[in-house]
């Protein structure tokens, strides 16, 4: 009993001395509409920020934002710094479950509604936060300087290359002359630890300050419906005042939404001791083309841009998110109407799982996707009662080694069909025109030129595999 009061006794000296009251009183002591758990999405979105904040910190002291030492010191940091495995899968998981929270936060309050009078403002800061959380997300697997974040940069410069009247002059200051080098890195690293982080921090703080002013959707507003400004205004007092519909935030509110916080919290703690952290891919080569699979937050929107029309891929890739967020912002203006439950708007609900069911669906096909290689590390079978000559085996295996078995099927079988199938009829050239082919492929083609990366001997014995490979029976294995 001693001990309560000394700790009593110290809080309140702290709440004094410190001029917590007011704040207590504004923001802890008030009461709200009560909320069902789920409505903690909002709470657990800012509990992964703030632990994207700390991971993130502890690894900028050791990350180096150089071409030169970028890789090598994310490299450091996973293997050799203490808990440094630890922290970039905390960070990593982290980034990733609060983009499945952001779409989670996004189509609950498509749902009930949250955008509506007097919450316009709210919703317009939820919109501007979503965009700049995938922002977010985005620049940060750059950091890496490996294969992927090479990639993922074309893809950047590419969009902006798109961009109207100003696209050169973008894709030139970006990456900091008329070649990608140290100064894109450099930029990259500015707008990830610096200039995203302080937008993101302020946009959340005054988002959070409106939650508090106008409060969440209440159930009294889900169930009749609402006209004017004033009238909400009136429900939602008379919810959170009364004892059955309202509650205290602290500790009521924050109780439940503490539950789903740390729920999340400690699956991504799980998947960080599981799976660890991110693969690292191959240090970034500037010279040489590769094309690996982007995070999997962003598999649907890569499966979305592949099925689009060729002469519409590029554009789409540039203007949809524009397009997004002007649809976002302009929402509370457009549906004006009082209804705000899912039972007499039945068009959310439909919305709401066709995006669902678009955005699973669009990433399970980007999983299994035909146009985009994926790393295959085995060699291609022989056909039952083929012989291959050593060095046309040799081949095979260099094969597999140089990554053609992620692309290229033999007979139907491997692949993603991607490229073309070595023992399709029409693919068939002279020795001398697949020298030419492999050493530097034609301009437009997604394959990377072998020139100086394969020495004469692993170039003749590619040559043997080939050639043998357009006897093979198609479907046949060994």
């Amino acid at each position: 009993m001693r001990g309560r009061a000394v700790i009593k006794k110290l809080r309140r000296w702290a709440v004094d001395r410190l001029g917590l009251g007011p704040i207590h009183k504004a923001v802890l002591d008030r009461r709200v509409a009560r909320a069902p758990w789920y409505y903690g999405d909002g709470a657990t979105l800012t509990m992964l920020l703030m632990v994207l904040v700390v991971t993130g910190m502890a690894m900028t002291l050791t990350y180096s934002p150089t071409p030169d030492g970028a890789y090598h010191s994310v490299k450091h940091i996973t293997e050799k710094q203490l808990l440094g495995g630890f922290i970039r899968g905390l960070h990593y998981w982290s980034a990733g479950l609060m983009v499945v929270m952001l779409f989670f936060h996004l189509f609950r309050q498509i749902l009930v509604a949250g955008y509506k009078f007097p919450r316009e403002a709210t919703w317009i800061f939820g919109a501007l936060l979503f965009h700049a959380v995938l922002a977010m997300s985005f620049t940060g697997y750059l950091l890496r300087w490996d294969e992927r974040a090479i990639h993922a940069v074309r893809v950047m410069l590419h969009m902006f290359n798109h961009v109207p009247w100003i696209g050169d002059e973008l894709v030139i200051f970006v990456q900091g002359g008329e070649e990608p080098g140290a100064l894109l890195l450099t930029r990259v690293y500015a707008v990830h630890v610096i200039i995203l982080p302080l937008v993101i921090a302020m946009m959340t703080g005054y988002h959070l300050y409106l939650v508090m002013v106008h409060g969440i959707t209440s159930e009294g507003e889900k169930k009749q419906s609402v006209h004017t400004v004033e009238e909400q205004r009136a429900l939602y007092k008379a919810q959170a005042e009364s004892e059955e519909n309202g509650e205290t935030f602290y500790p009521d509110t924050m109780a439940k939404s503490g539950v789903m916080s740390y729920v999340v919290f400690g699956l991504a703690v799980v998947l960080t001791l599981t799976l660890g952290p991110a693969t690292l891919y191959d240090e970034a080569n500037l010279v040489d083309q590769t094309f690996p699979v982007e995070e999997w937050w962003f598999w649907w929107y890569s499966a979305l841009i592949a099925l689009m029309p060729e002469w519409l891929a590029p554009w789409f890739l540039v203007f949809f998110p524009l397009l997004l967020l002007l649809a976002m912002l302009a929402l509370p203006f457009v549906d004006r109407s009082p209804h705000r439950g899912m039972r007499r708007r039945p068009w959310a609900v439909v919305f709401v799982m066709g995006c669902v069911v678009a955005l699973v669906g669009l990433s399970a096909l980007r999983l299994k996707s035909h146009w985009t290689a994926w790393p295959v590390g085995e060699a291609p079978p022989v056909p039952e009662g083929v012989v291959l000559s050593g060095s046309a085996e040799a081949g095979r295996q260099l094969f597999a080694r140089y990554g053609c078995s992620s692309c290229h099927a033999v007979g139907g079988i491997g692949g993603r069909r991607m490229a073309v199938d070595l023992v399709a009829v029409e693919t068939r050239r002279s020795r001398q025109a697949y020298r030419a082919y492999i050493l530097q492929p034609p301009e437009g083609v997604a394959m990377p030129a072998y020139q100086g990366r394969l020495s004469e001997a692993e170039l003749e014995q590619l040559l043997d595999y080939v050639h043998a490979a357009q006897s093979f029976p198609k479907g046949g294995n060994r």
